[in-house]
């Protein structure tokens, strides 16, 4: 009697359905990445890092991408010409493009710019002794928080105290305290008037521990804050 022949069973259907599911994916990726290559960045930027897309990415998270080119092409020339444009329009918010003494100065740094604010005697930013801005000092926080809004810069507040003479050394203690109150005073300010709270991205105070450069720690014009302001996409994803 013949022996029938063994069948080989549907492993080969298997096989052949897989390469259909996975060339069927590859169109889709590849459609996807034709007509939404916002959201193609950020797929591609999960498989880098997928449990932190939106780092991974740089300002794209999966969720609420935008469409359209994505990728930054400023340079660093035109960069800088922004920052120093970004500068003088601080200056001249403030009318402090000639001030004497000085209250206010500018200083592009790299892709920063930063910003010291004394508190003068002549023209004090805080009522003596307190956290609380004068009138002048919140002009001031007014009209910086609408260039930092209109530019989408990233706030770090600092604050600064100069050392006090002829006081012991536990009573130094709060100057440290009244240098953070300050800096949260200025960041509240700026929220009150035109910043975006998600554009703050730090507030410290220093006491006295960071004077200035070739000034005795108890000269007045450490009294100050410090604004450190960054260029930054946040919050330009997340647009309905």
């Amino acid at each position: 009697m013949a022996k029938k022949e063994a069948h080989h069973g549907g492993a080969w259907k298997v096989a052949y359905a897989d390469f259909v599911t996975a060339m069927m994916a590859l169109f889709i990726v590849l459609w996807i990445c034709k007509e939404k290559p916002g959201l193609a960045q950020a797929i591609a930027g999960s498989f880098r890092l997928p449990l932190f897309p939106k780092m991974a990415g740089g300002d794209f998270p999966l969720a609420g991408v935008e469409e359209g080119p994505t990728e930054d092409t400023t340079t660093a020339d035109e960069l800088l010409d922004k920052l120093d444009q970004i500068a003088l329009d601080i200056q001249k918010l403030t009318n402090m493009e000639n001030p004497d003494p000085v209250l206010l100065d500018v200083e592009v740094s790299g892709d920063q710019i930063k910003v010291n604010i004394y508190d003068r005697s002549e023209k004090p930013l805080f009522e003596d002794g307190s956290a609380k801005l004068t009138p002048w000092g919140d002009f001031v926080m007014e009209g910086l928080s609408w260039v930092i809004e209109k530019n989408k810069l990233g706030v770090m507040v600092d604050g600064h105290t100069a050392f006090r003479k002829n006081v012991e050394p536990a009573a130094q203690v709060g100057l440290w305290e009244i240098s953070i109150q300050r800096a949260n005073a200025c960041r509240r300010s700026l929220i009150k008037y035109a910043l975006d709270p998600k554009y703050t991205f730090r507030v410290t105070g220093f006491g006295d521990a960071n004077p200035l450069p070739n000034l005795a720690k108890d000269d007045p014009s450490n009294e100050r804050i410090t604004l450190m302001l960054t260029p930054t996409k946040v919050g330009n994803t997340n647009k309905k």
